[in-house]
């Protein structure tokens, strides 16, 4: 074994050697927990679109067949036509979109009650008769661009925002 020399002034060290920087991989926890996260989000947007994506087709589908009314309504001005379309347009509507097959069955105050609920208000009830009766005769008085509006605020608000209607009252009669 050698002796140190007396007169040297440095020892012999070898050179320090830096630990590798760490990698990008494999990440730490916290990251995966941020890209599970992520994934979730991007998951729960897509479902949004999707959902939002086919209201905006249904509504569109709805609307262009009142727009088809309406157009028909302008070239022949029935008013007696118009109101049969618009009455067995609205009852299509509430049984296939909304689902309520017991309120397409019932007839007169029961009907309006029935188309009352899906709007704030009771805006169906000034066409109480026009939609009931008025149907099976011969002529009758109604605003026909106030219920033309009417019906497409009624399907704008159940189409493109499910889930603000009232469930549809059970009656037990």
């Amino acid at each position: 074994m050698q002796m140190p020399d007396p007169q040297q002034t440095t020892l012999p060290l070898r050179d320090i050697r830096l630990p590798a920087e760490p990698g990008f991989w494999p990440l730490a926890p916290g990251w995966w927990i941020l890209l599970a996260l992520l994934a979730l989000l991007m998951i729960w947007l897509g479902i949004l679109w999707v959902r939002y994506s086919r209201r905006k087709r249904r509504w569109q589908a709805i609307n262009q067949q009142l727009s088809t009314i309406e157009f028909n309504y302008r070239q022949h001005h029935d008013k007696q036509q118009l109101l049969q379309q618009l009455s067995v347009f609205l009852r299509r509507f509430v049984k296939h979109q909304l689902h309520d097959h017991q309120a397409v069955s019932s007839s007169g105050d029961r009907w309006i009650n029935a188309l009352n609920q899906y709007l704030p208000g009771e805006p169906f009830k000034a066409y109480s008769q026009p939609l009931t009766s008025g149907v099976f005769q011969s002529a009758c008085e109604y605003d026909e661009q106030q219920l033309l509006a009417l019906t497409r605020q009624l399907i704008k608000t159940q189409v493109m925002r499910p889930g603000r209607a009232k469930a549809p009252e059970v009656s037990h009669v």
